[in-house]
């Protein structure tokens, strides 16, 4: 009976729970972190840095196979943390370019960020 419990306690119940669990959405963005970089190369306002693009790339690859060996609390913990960071360093100058790749990016990294960081407040038992 409690292990009936407890299991469907650890049920997704939304999308961003089901995504939460998932390595996909963080290999998402570092698939577009790594394919924008021909444009940090030519230093189109509002991209990130050459460097900013090959360190965040392969920091949410990382969070991503973290996830996908099975251990999702770190892997969310991981990917909210280094987007955070990406966008305390890129927000203003992506919001300030206005133009369309870096808000695309900027707009992955803020729904990274909600879906793993979700997932990070719940397990450290904020919400």
């Amino acid at each position: 009976m409690e292990k009936q419990q407890e299991e469907q306690q650890q049920q997704p119940k939304t999308w961003i729970d089901k995504q939460a669990n998932s390595p996909y959405p963080i290999w998402a963005l570092s698939a577009l972190s790594f394919a924008t970089i021909p444009l940090a190369t030519k230093r189109l306002p509002g991209m990130p840095s050459l460097l900013q693009s090959f360190a965040f790339g392969g920091i949410f690859a990382g969070a991503g196979y973290v996830t996908h060996v099975g251990d999702a609390e770190n892997g969310a913990g991981i990917a909210t943390a280094w987007c955070l960071s990406w966008t305390f360093l890129n927000a203003k100058r992506t919001i300030m370019s206005m133009k369309p790749v870096p808000l695309v990016l900027l707009s992955t990294v803020v729904l990274d960020t909600v879906i793993y960081g979700k997932k990070t407040l719940e397990v450290n038992g904020y919400i």
